[in-house]
């Protein structure tokens, strides 16, 4: 008589459902990985600049929530330029600003850059997230890039220092102008020969042509391209 064999039909759903368990709890911490860097590239020839938004010369922005809350961030053209860099904040929260003050310094290794606030007011709350991921990979929302939310002292009259709209598309073009000068000058100054100041096809500047060179050329950039349109 041949032998029986019993299979529990149950015991085996039990395993795929050990199996399928497993994949989402591997699954799930993955995908908030990919969540945290979604988005584009930070590109010299993306520049978003959306509307609503006011841009600071110095290359900061500040956007009024409806609460009357004012988020501050760093916008694209400055993010391209340094490629990947951490963030060391300046202040903290509960701290008051001045419109002009150091908020933060961008870091990378040796070199380094200072942030200015577009705008005066309290600070109340920082964007952790924006500490990981800044200069890698940037939220597909602008605004989701926020450095501090403030609470504004002089709004009304500080926005009106600030660029919007098609100026400030107007002053973008003039900023690629602008980098183009300073860059090709401290080139020069510092005899960069081994390393030049490299052009993407058509001429445009290379992203994060910062990236490559020397302290001296971030502390000219500093002075004679952030610094020289303080106001």
């Amino acid at each position: 008589m041949e032998s029986f064999t019993y299979t529990n039909m149950f015991a085996t759903k039990g395993i795929e459902y050990i199996l399928i368990i497993s994949f989402f709890l591997v699954f799930i911490p993955f995908y908030n990985y990919l969540k945290e860097i979604e988005g584009p590239l930070f590109s010299l020839s993306n520049v978003r600049l959306p509307k609503g938004v006011f841009f600071d010369r110095t290359h900061t922005w500040a956007f009024l929530k409806s609460a009357g809350q004012v988020q501050v961030g760093i916008d694209d053209f400055l993010a391209a330029l340094t490629g990947p860099v951490s963030i060391q904040l300046m202040k903290q929260n509960g701290e008051k600003v001045h419109r002009g003050e150091q908020l933060a310094t961008l870091l990378s290794e040796e070199k380094s850059l200072k942030i200015y606030s577009p705008v005066s007011g309290t600070l109340r709350s920082t964007n952790k997230n924006i500490l990981k991921t800044f200069s890698k990979r940037t939220h597909n929302d602008f605004t989701q890039n926020w450095l501090f939310d403030m609470e504004p002292a002089h709004w009304d009259m500080e926005k009106t220092m600030l660029i919007l709209g098609e100026k400030a598309q107007q002053w973008i073009q003039q900023e690629r102008a602008r980098l183009r000068d300073v860059l090709a000058f401290a080139e020069r100054k510092y005899d960069l020969s081994p390393q030049p100041v490299l052009l993407q096809e058509g001429g445009e500047i290379t992203d994060h042509v910062l990236k490559s060179l020397p302290p001296e050329i971030w502390d000219e950039f500093q002075s004679e391209f952030i610094d020289a349109v303080r106001n």
